[in-house]
This record gives structure tokens, sequence and C-alpha cells, in this order.
């Protein structure tokens, strides 16, 4: 059996006071400006 994630939830961490992520596929692309939480949601994971 393979491990999937159904969603990623991140309370006050960092840049987010609560954050919910949902929908993840096979491959997945976190993009967006500047300063805008990329590393921040990148490193909340992997805590």
């Amino acid at each position: 059996m393979e491990g999937k994630i159904s969603f990623i939830e991140i309370e006050k961490f960092r840049s987010f006071d609560n954050l919910r992520v949902s929908g993840f596929k096979r491959v997945n692309l976190i993009g967006g400006k500047n300063n805008i939480g990329k590393t921040s949601l990148l490193e909340a994971i992997s805590l």
C-alpha cells in the first residue's frame, strides 16, 4: 500500500496563522511571488 497525503494543516508557524492545503495528486508544484511563504510551507511539512 502506498502512503498518500490527503491534506496539510499548519497553525501558527512562521507567516501562517492557519492554512489547510488539500487536493494533492502525484506531482505537486508550489509556486508564487517572493516572500509569500513557499519555503515556510516546505519547512512546516519537513517538521
